[in-house]
């Protein structure tokens, strides 16, 4: 039976490729980046035919017959080429080198990985690079940014940089998935993950897969797992984890694995790796981050709904913020209902006076200020808002004008009230 790889794939990798794809129509762009790369007629074989050995079955023959394996085991033809690049540490890439004639496949591996691991290993690391590929993966690496001049990683705006980003973690487990199907042997795979990350063998670290998943645990929630969030890899605790739990799936052994002991519905296997990948989403844990979050999102859209006309300025700028500084998914925080914010505001307040200090006050007032002003003008009713919030976390009426001035002289009104009336006579008009 052939095997399908939207059954194999992670269901998170899926669902945020699409969205790339639906909400940032990067489609056409990678068209054209592509065929700017075929009129370029220019690529990394070239760096690689001259820095390293490309494995052919004469020179090497272990390596040509364990691609051959690979690729039977996933149903491909054609053919990838394998470098080997002369490097003692043990790792290895794939990429696409888009020419004129035609795309080459290249893999990349170092020789200490050649030296090192074991064939069932080397077996894993070829398929999970292959995977890359069946997946659609490499093809999506052009939305990095090249221009040295753009501070920004990707040439996405900030939230599909976010969503690029945090989607990374999500396709090596999906190209693990592939890895596995090809040496059919979770603890090969697992061993290779070690050497590769750690340079470990099984002589220094014993496979407890729970134990190392428990020490992530620990730090869930933390700035370290914050850091992790844009990582390009999972961490391995939890790479190791999502991977066992395929091993053990329905949908393993549907794809031709042999599945280990007390096999896993579907459902629950994605469930599983979907907790896994949460640990490291961005998101505060301490009860004093949580509650200026939630008296953000909160707060405003009081200032939101303060007045007749909420603007997109102010909307946009009140997701930006939750954004940046709390969360990688603002949507799921931000309340509208006004009963439900009046019984929940207080709450927040309450914690903010008893673990924050005076500038926690003042960064979260500054904040709601900075929205009001967004449409390019203040209204009395959104510096009521304001004043009721500051009372609710004990700030003096003075304290809370020179924040809200503060502000103004800061970030200044953010849009152009008389602008924004030319240009929606300007849209009506045209439509």
């Amino acid at each position: 039976m052939a095997l399908n790889w939207e059954d194999i794939r992670y269901r998170g990798d899926i669902r945020d490729v699409q969205e790339l794809y639906d909400s940032y129509r990067i489609g056409d762009y990678l068209d054209a980046f592509e065929e700017n790369r075929r009129q370029q007629d220019e690529g990394v074989r070239e760096n690689l035919l001259k820095h390293g050995i490309r494995l052919t079955e004469q020179l090497s023959p272990r390596i040509y017959r364990l691609h051959a394996e690979a690729m039977a085991a996933l149903e491909v033809e054609g053919s990838a080429e394998i470098f080997c690049l002369p490097d003692r540490d043990m790792n290895a890439f794939a990429v696409l080198d888009i020419r004129e004639d035609k795309t080459h496949s290249l893999i990349g591996i170092t020789a200490g990985a050649l030296e090192r691991l074991e064939d069932s290993e080397i077996k894993f690391i070829l398929g999970h690079e292959m995977g890359h590929f069946l997946c659609g993966h490499n093809r999506l690496n052009a939305v990095f940014s090249m221009d040295e001049q753009n501070p920004s990683a990707t040439v996405l705006p900030a939230f599909g940089e976010s969503l690029f980003l945090r989607w990374r973690k999500k396709a090596e487990v999906s190209a693990d998935r592939a890895g596995l199907l090809v040496c059919r042997d979770f603890h090969a795979a697992a061993r290779s993950l070690l050497k590769v990350t750690f340079g470990l063998t099984e002589k220094n670290l014993n496979l407890e897969i729970d134990a190392l998943v428990a020490q992530i645990d620990e730090i869930s929630g933390s700035s370290e797992m914050i850091e992790e969030a844009f990582a390009s890899h999972p961490l391995l605790p939890i790479r190791l984890k999502a991977l066992e739990l395929f091993a053990g799936s329905e949908r393993a052994q549907r794809n031709g694995c042999e599945a280990l002991p007390g096999t896993i519905p579907d459902t629950d296997l994605e469930d599983g790796v979907d907790r896994l990948v949460t640990l490291s989403r961005r998101s505060p844990s301490k009860p004093l981050d949580v509650a200026m979050m939630h008296a953000l999102a909160m707060g405003g859209v009081l200032v939101l709904g303060a007045d007749a006309d909420v603007s997109d300025e102010e909307v946009k700028l009140l997701v930006k913020q939750l954004h940046s500084i709390f969360t990688d998914e603002p949507e799921d925080v931000i309340v509208t209902n006004r009963k439900e914010i009046e019984k929940r505001l207080p709450e927040y307040c309450a914690t903010i006076r008893e673990e924050g200090d005076d500038s926690s006050k003042q960064f979260l007032l500054s904040r709601l200020a900075e929205i009001a002003l967004a449409d390019g003008a203040l209204m009395d009713n959104e510096a009521d808002v304001i004043h009721e919030i500051a009372k609710s976390l004990e700030v003096p009426e003075k304290v809370a004008y020179a924040i809200i001035v503060g502000a103004a002289q800061s970030v200044g009104f953010r849009a152009d009230a008389k602008l924004n009336r030319i240009a929606a006579q300007l849209r009506r008009s045209l439509s």
